[in-house]
């Protein structure tokens, strides 16, 4: 397989003067290294104003992110590393959408892979940062057969425990993404971590339990520089700041806020760019004096 070509089930919500969601794009530099971010889609908080908030405040984030963007709709981010080994890290929702009622919107990462000239047969390795449904969606196609015909996946070992092994309710893998990952695990391309490791040449995997017990980041570094891609330990910048924060779909919400504020010391002491697959707009920051700063 070289390519898939699946329905364009963004198109009805696809807006050329959205640049928060669908048409999300960024090109960041880290030392010599290019990170192309790229939306799959997005997803709103529209309808689902508790969340992300604190316990006193369950609407907070709601409330902060509708007085900037007005409507809140995050992307899907997915971040392309082009390399001697490039690496793709996270995969978005895929050409779902989740209940039909555009809550919930994926399908977009091909189309945008291909416009800056990749095709699935180009990644040579796939960084997960968990596994709920909106960052494995294009791990196969419907039928359970891997999209990506010569990358190995890595990922946390404690998300295969808990999303592969164990059944649990709430955001469950789909059975075609079960699928595909145990096709790659008997093929051998599947690579499960339990530690802070390098996984390729400038790309390291941090351990970021919380959201997921086996949840992690990424570090690129090149030069000196780094970027810090955080997946889903943050949803939004504010979450720097207010670390009472919580997501609904975190798994262990004090975990969760010790890795929000283990790197957010992090970022402070040592430096470099901060980006969250759901960030609005896709748009990295610095934090400086405990406080973030957009690039």
């Amino acid at each position: 397989m070289t390519d898939v070509e699946l329905p364009n089930i963004l198109s009805g919500y696809h807006l050329a003067n959205d640049p928060v969601s669908t048409a999300a794009r960024r090109r960041l530099t880290v030392g010599s290294r290019d990170v192309l971010a790229l939306s799959d889609g997005f997803f709103t908080l529209e309808g689902a104003h508790e969340f992300l908030g604190s316990p006193t405040h369950p609407t907070a984030g709601y409330e902060q992110l509708h007085k900037i963007h007005g409507e809140v709709r995050m992307p899907l981010g997915c971040f392309l590393v082009p390399g001697e080994v490039t690496t793709l890290i996270d995969l978005g929702m895929g050409p779902v959408d989740s209940g039909g009622a555009g809550v919930l919107v994926g399908g977009n990462l091909l189309r945008q892979l291909r416009s800056v000239g990749y095709a699935p047969a180009d990644i040579d390795l796939i960084a997960l940062s968990h596994l709920h449904p909106d960052h494995v969606g294009w791990l196969a196609t419907a039928s359970g057969e891997p999209v990506f015909p010569h990358a190995t996946v890595v990922f946390g070992r404690a998300d295969w425990t808990y999303f592969v092994e164990e059944s649990h309710p709430g955001l469950a893998l789909a059975e075609n993404i079960r699928a595909g990952l145990l096709t790659l695990a008997s093929q051998g391309r599947v690579n499960l971590l339990d530690d802070d490791r390098q996984i390729v040449s400038g790309i390291t995997r941090l351990a970021a339990p919380g959201h997921t017990p086996g949840h992690s980041l990424y570090a690129i570094h090149d030069g000196g520089e780094r970027a810090l891609l955080f997946g889903d330990a943050m949803y939004c910048p504010q979450q720097l700041t207010s670390l009472d924060w919580a997501a609904a779909s975190d798994v262990d919400p004090v975990l969760a806020r010790r890795t929000r504020e283990f790197y957010l010391r992090d970022l402070d002491a040592h430096g470099g760019i901060g980006l969250g697959c759901h960030f609005p707009a896709l748009q990295a920051g610095r934090v400086l004096g405990g406080q973030w700063r957009e690039l």
